[in-house]
């Protein structure tokens, strides 16, 4: 369900694949996803530091997750975003722990404020 809020750090926000992740999206579904839409928790905010330059995601310097594996089970490479920010005054962490290897920002790096669409509500939780 959409939300009035505005995104922060633990909003579900709901944003089109980022341009650096829509080639590997593209060879896997072997379609054009430029209107695609992906859903993720908010991680990071403006003004956190974010490090994804070693095997764990950090941040604020707290170990968060692994970094995801270079390839996917079909044998196709994964982008990987590696870099170590404090991230700008309109720029957001998207990483989701539900799934082991979540398609989020340690993949294709942060979204843009602009890039969001919509902040969501859970409509369920357990």
């Amino acid at each position: 369900m959409r939300s009035a809020a505005k995104p922060a750090v633990g909003q579900i926000v709901d944003f089109r694949i980022p341009q650096a992740g829509r080639n590997y999206i593209e060879t896997r579904t072997g379609q054009n996803v430029e209107d695609w839409y992906i859903l993720k928790p908010i991680a990071a905010g403006p003004g956190d530091r974010v490090d994804t330059t070693g095997e764990w995601l950090l941040i604020n310097g707290r170990q968060i997750a692994r970094m995801p594996p270079t390839s996917d089970t079909g044998g196709r490479s994964l982008p990987v975003w590696r870099d170590d920010c404090v991230l700008g005054p309109n720029e957001f962490f998207v990483f989701s722990n539900r799934i082991p290897n979540s398609f989020d920002s340690r993949c294709y790096g942060p979204i843009k404020r602009g890039e969001i669409s919509s902040v969501r509500r859970p409509l369920l939780t357990w």
